[in-house]
């Protein structure tokens, strides 16, 4: 019942883990606001949830739309309490065929983006008392891999906007953190056969626990990040990775 009107604001919350919040917070009696550039899924999420879960149409990126997306949240819910950034351009590929176009995308989404999301829910969550920020980072932030040049920079920058927000909202009762997950099995990855025990890239069958991480559990810490049960965490990045990154 902790999280019964409470509500929600998700980015890249058409697909994914983001999609998979919204629906966990909308049944457990939050207000979620699904916010993303793809219209399609939106509207498929809202359906599903029989309204419940508000779709905003929206480039992050872009100042004007952050605001927009902002203003119909607060004028259908109220306010805002949780932000849970999602959203990300992963821009994979050799660093030779990397676009200035890919990086600027990858950039204005992962950061600027988060940036601007959090500049207008800390303002929200102001007149409400204080709140909560979860950003999702990953296991690449800590062990890079080929090809991900833009991924992996996007996601080191999270984790220092991670602490430098936790630090400047700290007086105004809001609390930061990140999760750093590892590979996780998304509707999507299993559907492409990802994830599979016998299957298994050599990265992954190495790992101390030798699988792919359960949304379930990506939600679960995201809930605990946004609860009381953390009320003395911040500026952190909760790994969540199977021991992935200590081999």
């Amino acid at each position: 019942m902790e999280l019964k009107d409470k509500i929600f604001v998700i980015t890249g919350a058409a697909r994914g883990i983001g999609a998979e919040a919204a629906r966990r917070f909308s049944g457990l009696g939050a207000h979620v606001a699904a916010l993303d550039v793809n219209e399609e899924g939106l509207r498929s999420l809202e359906a599903e949830s029989g309204g419940e879960i508000l779709g905003v149409c929206v480039d992050i990126s872009n100042p004007k739309d952050v605001e927009d997306a902002f203003d119909a949240v607060v004028a259908r819910f109220g306010g805002v309490d949780f932000l849970i950034n999602c959203a990300v351009i992963r821009g994979n590929g050799p660093l030779a065929e990397v676009e200035e176009a890919t990086i600027d995308l990858a950039l204005g989404v992962g950061l600027k983006g988060g940036i601007l999301c959090a500049k207008r829910a800390a303002a929200e969550m102001k007149k409400r008392g204080g709140g909560a920020i979860v950003n999702m980072s990953s296991f690449y932030a800590r062990t890079p891999a080929k090809e991900r040049v833009v991924y992996v920079a996007v996601k080191g920058g999270v984790e220092g906007l991670t602490r430098a927000l936790a630090v400047e909202l700290a007086d105004s009762n809001i609390r930061v953190n990140a999760i750093a997950a590892g590979p996780v099995l998304t509707r999507l990855r299993e559907s492409q056969g990802e994830g599979d025990p016998e299957n298994l890239a050599e990265r992954y069958r190495k790992s101390p626990m030798g699988r792919f991480g359960r949304v379930d559990e990506v939600l679960d810490a995201i809930e605990y990040l946004v609860t009381p049960r953390s009320s003395y965490m911040t500026g952190q990045v909760l790994v969540l990775d199977g021991g992935l990154t200590i081999v």
